[in-house]
């Protein structure tokens, strides 16, 4: 198995759309690196987040991540977890939001009190009792971020995550995903909101 070189986490070079290419990618993401991907709707940014994330095939090329120091395929048995990738808000619909806290602080092997304070800037404390069905779309998809940022792998792929935030919260998530790459991951965004793109090390255009 190749090994990637010392310092990117995440290696593209890809084609991506559905069936046929609409354009190709090649980069390389280093740790502690936030790589904004923009572009007009349609121009392929969702299909891109979820060939990165290994959701998806790429429709010619590759993606790969360092597990281990070696360059493994995402979607492969060996790069299960490599990737932390978010989308659409995904809850399970008969938990509580305190519930989910409680689920995540085990999957990471964190006390949920621990896990709990460190999701305070996302003020989802008055939430935590209430379904997801129950909350408003901001509060649902702030309660979203701040679980899966909370036990984010080493690379980190986003997809419009500012949807459903007002500027003040968008602000707040740029904060987050500068904390994120501090802590030694890959970050790619995909986004329209132009203070997310402003606090990325790097830009690419679709």
């Amino acid at each position: 198995m190749p090994a990637l070189s010392d310092s990117p986490l995440l290696h593209i070079d890809c084609g991506y759309g559905h069936k046929h290419a609409r354009g190709r990618v090649q980069l390389e993401v280093a740790p502690g690196e936030i790589v904004v991907v923009t572009g007009p709707n349609g121009a392929g940014k969702s299909t891109l987040m979820s060939t990165i994330a290994g959701e998806i095939e790429p429709v010619e090329g590759e993606v790969r991540v360092s597990v281990a120091g070696d360059a493994v395929d995402p979607a492969s048995p060996e790069g299960a977890g490599a990737v932390t990738f978010l989308a659409d808000p995904s809850f399970f619909p008969d938990l509580t939001i305190g519930e989910h806290l409680e689920m995540t602080a085990h999957h990471v092997g964190v006390p949920a009190d621990e896990l709990r304070d460190s999701v305070v800037p996302w003020e989802v404390a008055d939430i935590e009792s209430e379904l997801p069905s129950r909350v408003s779309s901001g509060q649902r998809q702030r309660a979203y971020l701040a679980l899966q940022l909370a036990s984010a792998a080493k690379v980190v792929v986003l997809d419009e995550p500012e949807r459903h935030l007002d500027g003040d919260w968008v602000r707040r998530l740029g904060d987050a995903l500068v904390e994120v790459g501090a802590g030694g991951a890959a970050v790619v965004v995909a986004t329209h909101s132009t203070h997310l793109a402003g606090r990325a090390d790097r830009t690419v255009e679709l």
